[in-house]
């Protein structure tokens, strides 16, 4: 008896848990060109770690085709100009090399023109 009250008690807690988690935000089905502005930002002034630009980069885009692009230009960066984790411990605005970090403010320059004419 104490093994069914115990069985349906827990039962019981995690089904209330994943009710009220299930409102805590809603779910995130694809990045928008505002993400990419606000990681590149933050990634020049060294706010931004590793996991940050992987979460963003890392997904792929098709519901444009232009973000896209730039997704992939990022990729490539990060593939030619990223230091290593070693580098950029406790150093974030160390994640990229200097011709890297020029690279990312040409895309963030690219990106705030064409959000400022075609906001999402």
């Amino acid at each position: 008896m104490l093994f069914l009250v115990t069985t349906l008690l827990a039962f019981t807690l995690i089904v209330i848990s994943l009710f009220l988690t299930s409102f805590s935000h809603p779910p995130k089905f694809h990045n928008e060109r505002s993400d990419f502005i606000q990681l590149i930002e933050q990634t020049l002034t060294g706010q931004a770690e590793y996991e940050q630009w992987s979460a963003v980069i890392h997904i792929p885009i098709r519901h444009d085709p232009a973000l896209e692009s730039i997704r992939i230009r990022c990729i490539e960066i990060e593939r030619l100009f990223y230091l290593g984790r070693e580098a950029s411990l406790g150093h974030a605005d160390k994640m990229f090399s200097a011709l890297g970090l020029r690279k990312l403010e040409d895309i963030l320059l690219e990106l705030q023109d064409v959000t400022q004419f075609n906001p999402e």
